[in-house]
């Protein structure tokens, strides 16, 4: 009988922890995708005797006891993973000097205090704030106090984070330090959040930034197919059934009621509830035929903004990095210090100029290739508008970009393009082919202070039983975030499908 206890459309990070999770509460659990891989974004890919990474570079929290750890271990997977800590959540080059960034927040603090003596005092004040917005988040993550104590505590126990989730990054950050310079260096990595921090929502800069600097960041041994093997492996262990090569194409909708999907092969599942790992547009629009409910809600959406994509060129050496000089883990090459400046050079595709993210993933996971070769992945924001659809045009831009930024590495590493065995790029049309994110974004809708917080697309939709999850919703985007929404909405299905039971 084709018949779950919840159907979820999409094996990303979401799905697959909303999945997992309801398979350890008792659930027989269905999740379908169209690629051949579970995880979307969360995959590994080989060529050539390469294993390639497609997007992890670390992920804060995955300490036992923290805020990552116990979703995944609550998930039942954390068995089944090996977190690796990293040496620095990051390093920088900045003006001709490199900086490891410490993963401990009082080092942090005294590196940022010698490089700005200026604004000593200011940054302290920062460092009070940000420890004051890591006890309220704790406050609100203690499993351990019930729901309505935190509900009639929220507006006096968090004062910051109500204050904060209404600022832009640099707007929290220019209350206490004033150097210009200050503001570029501290939000370097606003990359990592799609927007800079002139736009970003402090709350996507800041909270994330507690997890690495109080919590410590992590690889994950294997790489983020790891993290997605283990999510499937405990749903198939609890009875349900990842499927692969099954594309969704519909929704099936009854008296206002979600009641199973349909795939491409023409195969119907029931469910007593479905949950959608695809973006709002794509699960209301194409998977619900005409419906004024689903019209009425993709309406509203094209309002919303949608968030930048990337372009990645994975490169195998035949060496290892080391010997080309790439020792650290993840370096951004910070040319351009305007961050406005280089987020618009990335969106407007002058990739001779945009600011370049390099992940060396021989040093966060040696086992992951030989030792005697390298893995590198070079990053950058960048917009689908730049690329043309697929064809010769496409073919060139792929080779002109890719000359482009090997020439600027050989820049920093000569010699490098004598040791490159294998080369491929990714770009927005990539991303947009595996995930049918709109403009292959990658971290949902823009991660602005208007689509953030509370203000962020609800995981309800207009259907009874048909739930969103995963970077477009609440809370955000990210692995941490796309899970955290998987998990939430799943301990929120076996509330609604107890009391169906209760009253039934």
């Amino acid at each position: 009988m084709n018949h779950y206890d919840v159907v979820i459309v999409g094996a990303g990070i979401g799905g697959l922890t909303c999945g997992a999770r309801l398979s350890a509460l008792g659930y027989k659990v269905g999740v379908f995708d169209q690629h051949y891989l579970p995880g979307g974004y969360a995959t590994n890919f080989q060529r050539k005797g390469y294993t390639f990474d497609a997007a992890l570079h670390g992920v804060g929290a995955l300490g036992q006891g923290q805020g990552f750890y116990q979703i995944l271990q609550a998930s039942g997977v954390m068995q089944y993973i090996q977190p690796l800590p990293k040496e620095h959540p990051y390093s920088i080059r900045w003006k001709g000097e490199k900086f490891d960034i410490p993963q401990d927040a009082g080092a942090y603090l005294a590196l940022l205090q010698r490089r700005f003596p200026e604004e000593k005092e200011g940054i302290a004040r920062l460092f009070d704030a940000i420890r004051r917005l890591s006890a309220e988040m704790k406050f609100l993550n203690d499993p351990g106090i019930a729901g309505w104590i935190k509900a009639l505590g929220f507006w006096a126990k968090c004062p910051t984070l109500v204050q904060w989730s209404k600022l832009t990054t640099a707007q929290v950050i220019e209350r206490y330090v004033k150097s210009a310079e200050f503001m570029s260096f501290f939000t370097v990595l606003w990359p990592y959040y799609g927007l800079p921090p002139q736009r970003l929502s402090a709350l996507y800069f800041f909270i994330p930034w507690l997890g690495y600097h109080f919590e410590g960041t992590y690889y994950i041994q294997g790489g983020a197919q790891a993290l997605s093997d283990a999510l499937v492996y405990v749903i198939e262990q609890n009875g349900g059934k990842v499927h692969l090569r099954q594309e969704v194409t519909e929704i099936l909708i009854h008296e206002k009621k979600a009641r199973g999907i349909r795939t491409q092969k023409g195969l119907e599942f029931t469910a007593d509830w479905v949950v959608s790992n695809a973006s709002p547009e794509h699960t209301l629009g194409p998977l619900i035929h005409h419906h004024p409910r689903a019209e009425k809600y993709r309406k509203r959406l094209v309002e919303h903004e949608i968030g930048p994509s990337l372009t990645q060129l994975y490169i195998g050496l035949s060496c290892p990095p080391e010997e080309l000089g790439i020792v650290e883990e993840d370096l951004l090459l910070a040319e351009e210090t305007d961050h406005q400046a280089d987020y618009d050079n990335a969106i407007q595709g002058k990739y001779a100029a945009a600011n370049l993210g390099l992940t060396n993933y021989n040093k966060m996971d040696p086992a992951l290739n030989r030792s005697d070769r390298g893995v590198l992945a070079v990053t950058l924001i960048d917009d689908i508008g730049n690329w043309p659809e697929r064809g010769e045009a496409y073919t060139r831009k792929k080779q002109e970009v890719t000359d482009i930024l090997l020439q600027r590495l050989e820049s920093s590493y000569p010699g490098i393009k004598e040791r490159i065995a294998l080369l491929e790029l990714g770009t927005p049309r990539t991303m947009e082919r595996y995930t049918k994110n709109p403009r292959g974004a990658v971290y949902g809708f823009a991660q602005t202070v208007n689509q953030s917080g509370i203000k962020r697309t609800p995981r309800k939709t207009p259907f009874a039983g048909l739930s969103l999850v995963g970077a477009w919703t609440q809370p955000g985007g990210g692995f941490q975030g796309a899970a955290t929404s998987g998990f939430l909405e799943a301990q929120r299905i076996h509330k609604q499908l107890q009391l169906r039971k209760n009253r039934g």
